[in-house]
């Protein structure tokens, strides 16, 4: 089973009715299959956008967020997601795949060399195809930007 990432942000409830609401969420987890692995509280916080409470669309600009992490199959996935968000309490649910990435390596170095000399840069113009028009564009551009650099007068050799 895939392991799940579970949001639930519930708008702001007492005490009481709020373990009344996490309750009913966990069971909702429960009864479906899923296993919960952790559950943990982010605490009372501001959103970043307003929301509308279900029941007495209230506009809701603080709320109560917690995490479930969960497995669970993706069609548990599915019919969890509607169930919890039928839920008069819950303001939002988002349930995101939490897969192990691999650790990216750290290229800090090219990434200061200047342009010329990355390795990526490198590849890039080796397997680069340039059609006939944009070799012509390229062509004219370079030769205008030639032309347009005095040639008749003299360059003063350097001083030392």
């Amino acid at each position: 089973m895939p392991f799940y990432e579970l949001t639930l942000i519930t708008r702001s409830l007492s005490k009481a009715d709020l373990v009344k609401a996490l309750v009913r969420a966990g069971n909702t987890l429960l009864n479906q299959g899923a296993v919960i692995e952790k559950v943990e509280s982010l605490g009372h916080r501001d959103l970043a956008y307003r929301r509308i409470a279900k029941q007495t669309n209230e506009k809701v600009y603080t709320s109560n967020m917690f995490l479930f992490w969960t497995h669970m199959s993706r069609e548990m996935r599915e019919s969890v997601d509607s169930i919890l968000r039928q839920d008069l309490d819950t303001v939002h649910v988002g349930i995101v795949t939490n897969e192990e990435k691999e650790p990216i390596e750290c290229n800090l170095e090219e990434l200061l060399k200047p342009p010329a000399e990355r390795q990526a840069v490198k590849e890039l113009r080796e397997k680069q195809k340039m059609g006939h028009f944009t070799r012509q564009i390229v062509f004219k551009r370079t030769e205008k930007e030639w032309r347009s650099i005095p040639k008749s007068y003299p360059i003063a050799p350097p001083r030392y």
